[in-house]
């Protein structure tokens, strides 16, 4: 079979070894997919937002989100995705000091750092070779 589902050990071992995901959301109607590069920590996905990113996509604070992040292999016969649906929110201050320890950008000191809490996680598996 192509396709199979991924366990959910699976989907957080994809998310702990892969460093560059798209969080999508809404603006002004229409569904945006950035490129952003995260981090995990404890189960919650740590992302770095430049400010311009962040006033579009928390302005009431948090917002319900989709984070998709994928992993390719042997010249893209196969690959992994997973995607995580849940409500981001810009961290604290303590949380805001974690990102920066675990090496998220700081888009020259103007980074929002914001975390995605997971509500739901799903993951696939496709194999091209079959």
């Amino acid at each position: 079979m192509p396709v199979r589902e991924l366990t959910n050990s699976e989907c957080w071992d994809l998310l702990d070894r892969v460093s560059l995901g798209r969080l999508l959301y809404t603006s002004a109607g229409l569904p945006v997919a950035q490129p952003v590069r995260f981090v995990v920590r404890n189960k919650v996905i740590m992302i770095s937002l430049d400010q311009s990113t962040a006033t579009k996509l928390l302005p009431h604070g948090f917002e319900f989100v989709a984070f998709q992040a994928d992993d390719c292999v042997d010249g893209a016969q196969t690959g992994c995705s997973v995607t995580v649906y849940g409500r981001a929110q810009v961290v604290s201050r303590q949380r805001r000091n974690r990102a920066e320890a675990a090496g998220l950008p700081g888009h020259d000191g103007k980074a929002v750092y914001a975390c995605v809490a997971p509500t739901q996680l799903c993951g696939s598996r496709l194999d091209l070779r079959a």
